[in-house]
């Protein structure tokens, strides 16, 4: 979603700063307010891309939630922490995770992920010591989809 917003956010910065130039470097008297404010315009979109494709991996490899029909296809498994970093980037007030889990479903072979989760203070420090099993549901067709209800 974040990244969405600065993705759009950067793309009418861009048009702005084009027409903004293109209309303002016509006239002598503004030629070198449309240079100044171009610039300005520029740098800022290309912070704001620059963002968006932040969050944009960030989202990618965050858990999340599935629909109804998909949890009820889903199998359970659980979800050891084997390890949980606080990143410098926060949403919503609350900080990013990136997590180390093994997972082993019901059926198959335990396997390990990486992903990040929104997590208040206490909850990443408490994963932060590892040691954890968390209970989750796993898609049945695509192990790397994972869902764990007390991280949501």
């Amino acid at each position: 979603m974040a990244s969405t917003v600065f993705g759009t956010t950067a793309v009418i910065a861009l048009v702005v700063g084009v027409v903004l130039f293109l209309r303002l470097r016509r006239k002598p008297e503004t030629r070198a307010g449309a240079y100044i404010s171009a610039t300005v315009l520029f740098l800022g979109a290309g912070m704001l891309a620059m963002g968006s494709i932040s969050f944009g991996s960030l989202e990618a490899a965050a858990l999340r939630t599935f629909t109804e029909q998909e949890r009820g296809a889903a199998m359970p498994c659980q979800a050891a922490v084997l390890g949980a970093e606080e990143t410098s980037n926060k949403l919503n007030g609350r900080y990013i995770w990136l997590l180390r889990l093994r997972v082993t479903p019901q059926a198959g072979g335990p396997y390990e992920i990486e992903r990040t989760a929104r997590l208040t203070w206490s909850m990443g420090e408490r994963l932060e010591r590892g040691n954890m099993v968390l209970p989750c549901l796993v898609a049945r067709t695509d192990h790397t989809r994972i869902e764990i209800p007390a991280l949501a």
